[in-house]
């Protein structure tokens, strides 16, 4: 079954976060550490699917591109693909390489347009929110 495994790692290596596409960084489901469990016995391969956010409305989407990569590796009689609610995803489950991916896209688009950390607020509004939630702590 090894040879099966590697060849259904290989093929969720193929599908990606959706979100990482729309910003020109495709990385993997595996990769981005999305793939929280895969068993494969036989020719049944059993996958926990770990959304970024369980509000995610591509969800669906990922499931649907994940079970077709899997159609199409021989072997494969059934797929199971269940969202992992019990966990929540973290930056730290993504792959050495998933983040190594983001970074050197994240450097790329640094140099080319510097982003200052949130140059979208209005001046003095940093303080008026520290000021809003120094007075809820008083409160309660």
């Amino acid at each position: 079954m090894a040879g099966l495994r590697e060849a259904v790692e290989a093929a969720l290596h193929t599908v990606y976060d959706p979100c990482s596409v729309a910003s020109q960084s495709p990385v993997s489901v595996i990769d981005m550490g999305m793939v929280s469990a895969l068993d494969v016995t036989g020719d049944t391969v059993e996958i926990r699917l770990l959304p970024t956010n369980l509000g995610c409305t591509l969800v669906p989407s990922i499931m649907i591109a994940m079970e077709e990569a899997l159609g199409a590796v021989p072997g494969i009689g059934a797929v199971s693909i269940a969202i992992d609610k019990d966990t929540h995803w973290s930056p730290d489950q993504m792959s050495t390489r998933g983040r190594d991916l983001l970074s050197h896209r994240r450097a790329q688009a640094q140099a080319q347009m510097p982003i200052q950390p949130k140059q979208w607020m209005l001046q003095g509004q940093d303080e008026a929110r520290r000021r809003r939630l120094e007075m809820k702590r008083r409160a309660s």
